[in-house]
């Protein structure tokens, strides 16, 4: 069965995985075009700086004046570069040094040529981000080129990612295992719901809950009306069983008097009254209970030796320690009504004695019932408990006592077995697991 807590729980954490991971690509992706503009635009600072001290000497060739520029344009890998392409003249920053001067390609109209932006794999690790513009100084085009290494840059930025990813995995964590308290506590009401059913299904107490949550508070309803309704049909369907008997019984005795010379219809009759007689039989086995009490041996067992020995009085029926038994939280109509049908049939091919033994665990009841009867057959041991089977026709009944118990067993998810008694009868051997 799939859990409800577990698949909100797995859901949430793929939640916040997910979150996570759309969070640090963004702020990855943000923080990497900050960088990239902070850097253009220091670009475009120094070109406008290098321009400025940008001029021609008395032979008409360009310089540029160092002492007025950043000291790091002098120094071999520094990191930040400049190339300016006048004409035939190509003046390079001395931190350029023995490196390659790159393709300097703007051409056309100054005044609607476009600055340029982009990125290129510098020597060694580094990572240039450039600038390039063509600009005019002494109505002559001259193109220049500014470079930056953001190879550090990038590395503080991964160390910075690092650290922001374990802090947000750290919160995510707390925030994980802040939400499933938050889940267990919400849970808690569906235990409290079960043992509230619980309750009323072994004990027979009235199903009350207050202050429950909105959303639970229409289950709760319809939960304590199902209770009362199959509570009052069980009772109307007793009561009818009840009537029904002791209503046919009358007529059936009158048919009986007048239809003494027809076999087959006097056959047929005491067919109808062995059925209603073995249902009235049913119904003082129970009792009078409601369907949710206890099994208790030392209260209930008595009750069955006596009815036991009303109906069947040349036999001794000896039920060990069942006074010393606590109470069984099994539904006192069905172990009646189990026991006594199991009793009943002992009883019914006994010559003198049925021994009857209940055991009681933490975890299952054991009842083992012997007989000094007959026996069974081991051929007839797998069809004893088949509807209508019956073991010796010439007794009463319709062979569906042990199918009941089959039956009750089967709801209780129990195990019903017979085995040779040591008496020289059967022995049924009946284990039913206890749901604390």
């Amino acid at each position: 069965m799939i859990s409800l807590k577990k698949q909100l729980k797995r859901r949430l954490l793929l939640y916040m995985a997910g979150v996570m991971l759309v969070l640090l690509l963004v702020m990855n992706i943000a923080m990497q075009r900050l960088i990239s503009d902070y850097v253009f635009t220091g670009l475009q600072h120094d070109a406008e700086s290098i321009i400025s001290v940008l001029h021609q000497n008395a032979k008409s060739q360009w310089t540029v004046d160092p002492s007025h520029l950043s000291t790091v344009y002098d120094r071999v890998r520094s990191g930040h570069y400049y190339v300016i392409k006048a004409g035939n003249e190509i003046i390079r920053s001395r931190s350029l040094f023995d490196l390659d001067t790159p393709d300097l390609s703007l051409e056309g109209d100054v005044e609607f040529a476009p600055a340029s932006t982009g990125s290129m794999d510098g020597p060694g690790k580094e990572e240039w981000l450039i600038y390039q513009q063509l600009v005019q100084k002494n109505n002559q085009s001259i193109v220049i080129w500014v470079a930056e290494d953001i190879h550090p840059v990038n590395k503080q930025l991964l160390e910075f990612s690092l650290i922001i990813v374990f802090i947000i995995a750290l919160l995510a964590l707390l925030q994980y295992m802040a939400q499933q308290n938050l889940l267990n506590r919400a849970f808690v009401i569906f235990d409290q719901l079960r043992e509230h059913v619980k309750s009323v299904r072994q004990q027979g107490s009235i199903f009350e809950m207050h202050q429950v949550p909105e959303e639970i508070s229409p289950l709760v309803t319809e939960i304590d009306r199902l209770l009362e309704h199959q509570h009052k049909r069980i009772e109307r369907t007793r009561n009818a069983i009840s009537n029904l008997a002791h209503e046919i019984k009358r007529p059936l005795q009158i048919l009986s008097l007048n239809s003494d010379a027809l076999a087959d219809e006097t056959q047929a009759i005491d067919q109808i009254k062995a059925i209603i007689d073995r249902e009235l039989k049913r119904a003082k086995i129970s009792g009078v209970s409601h369907a949710s009490d206890f099994f208790n041996a030392q209260e209930d067992c008595p009750f069955l030796l006596e009815m036991m020995q009303r109906m069947y009085p040349g036999v001794a029926v000896e039920i060990e320690n069942f006074k010393d038994l606590p109470i069984i939280h099994l539904d006192r109509v069905d172990m009646l009504e189990l026991i006594g049908n199991l009793l009943d049939n002992a009883c019914k091919f006994s010559q003198q004695k049925v021994i009857v033994m209940l055991q009681v665990t933490e975890k299952s009841m054991l009842l083992e019932i012997e007989d000094d009867g007959p026996g069974v057959k081991s051929e007839a041991l797998e069809k004893i408990t088949q509807r209508g089977f019956r073991l010796d026709e010439s007794q009463a009944g319709h062979g569906l006592g042990l199918t009941i118990c089959a039956d009750i067993i089967d709801i209780y998810q129990g195990d019903l077995n017979f085995f040779p008694s040591d008496l020289g009868g059967l022995k049924v051997i009946v284990t039913l697991p206890l749901d604390h």
